[in-house]
């Protein structure tokens, strides 16, 4: 019974430590570079340490027991994550993963026998009483049942083979929205999905048209999109470029393409949390030009309405949308009237997104960029 509960302890302190090791990749991924190089110095000499307390005078079998099951299980998790790993907006896991692997294998080792033969040699009794030893298991694992909920909410769609995200055509009018488990292409054909070996691989019996696609297509070219969908389907044709992009193969030619660059929310900076913005924004590929001053939009010189920013879009207030009193006279009234009725089109739709640039759908199909004039 004695070996059996302390193989059960060594086990669980190999657990806990490789579970410290992967936090402490995290920290490099959330930003804090200066943390992750510090942990990755301390982190055998605290793991060794932690051992020594746990397990009482260990074996010299159970060192080699301890270390070879620790070093087994930190190598099949990045198996596990090589082969599931989907990418991400963050370097995660498996790069890091690596990282802390192959210093793990060099310096854990050897700090761990340097430790025991100093605590031999020193005569030093780095022992738990049997209350600590249960103290700090339990504080142990109902660290591990807290913080393994919250990563795998944050991060386990890098795995599972969901995505989300918005990606607008760069030559052309095409728009994907992936939200999780859920593909919609230009707002008319939409259909379950997952993301394996970075392709898109859509569930070809869920493809469908949108009972509620905007009804400014015709059913000949929402036709055109169902066919062109189910045939990307067919021949897993849809693939994720980068994790910036999506690649639509067309037809058995490899040229015939199309590139999706991914639209990326910005953040709020705290001196515009109210909604607000400031900026101007110009396309160089057409006339298009607007300036966001604070709660005030203006497009052309000629379309004025108040807006908010909220969750990466410029939402308009619908109702102040008008035409300036003082615009340029060089639009005729018609020109102006199709300028109106497109902003009021945008609004109604949420079609206008910010982020580095400003994206104007214009009933999802005309897509144009603007981007932000630095002053």
């Amino acid at each position: 019974m004695k070996k059996f509960i302390r193989a059960i302890e060594i086990i669980i302190v190999a657990i806990v430590t490789d579970y410290i090791f992967l936090l402490s990749g995290l920290t490099a991924a959330w930003g804090m570079d200066f943390i992750f190089i510090v942990l990755l110095l301390l982190l055998p000499c605290l793991c060794s340490i932690l051992f020594y307390m746990i397990i009482q005078s260990p074996s010299a079998k159970e060192k080699v027991a301890f270390t070879a099951f620790r070093l087994i299980l930190l190598f099949a998790m990045v198996r596990f994550l090589d082969t599931r790993y989907l990418g991400g907006e963050e370097i995660i896991f498996y790069a890091l993963v690596w990282y802390i692997t192959f210093i793990d294998a060099v310096l854990s080792v050897l700090v761990f026998y340097l430790i025991g033969w100093w605590i031999k040699r020193k005569q030093l009794n780095a022992s738990l009483s049997i209350r600590g030893k249960r103290v700090v298991m339990v504080l142990l694992t109902c660290f591990m049942i807290i913080t393994i909920p919250i990563l795998l909410k944050r991060y386990w769609n890098f795995f599972d083979g969901s995505w989300s995200g918005t990606y607008a055509g760069r030559f052309s009018n095409d728009k994907v929205v992936l939200d999780q488990f859920d593909f919609c292409y230009n707002d008319v054909v939409e259909a379950d999905f997952k993301v394996r070996d970075g392709l898109i691989v859509l569930d070809i019996d869920s493809i469908r048209i949108k009972e509620n696609s905007t009804d400014i297509y015709t059913d000949s070219q929402k036709q055109i999109m169902l066919d062109k969908i189910i045939s990307l389907a067919e021949n897993d044709s849809i693939s994720m470029g980068s994790i910036h992009e999506i690649l639509f193969h067309y037809g058995t030619r490899q040229t015939d393409y199309t590139i999706l660059d991914r639209v990326y929310d910005s953040y709020i900076v705290s001196d515009y949390s109210d909604g607000s913005w400031s900026g101007t924004y110009a396309s160089s590929e057409s006339n298009d030009k607007v300036v966001l001053d604070q709660h005030y939009f203006c497009y052309n010189d000629i379309v004025e309405a108040d807006f908010k920013y909220v969750d990466g879009a410029v939402v308009l207030d619908t109702d102040s949308i008008r035409i300036k009193e003082n615009s340029a006279d060089i639009y005729t009234d018609s020109q102006k009237q199709q300028m109106l009725d497109e902003i009021i089109s945008l609004a109604e739709n949420n079609g206008i997104h910010l982020s580095d640039s400003l994206y104007l759908y214009y009933n999802d199909w005309d897509f144009t960029v603007l981007d932000r004039i630095s002053e």
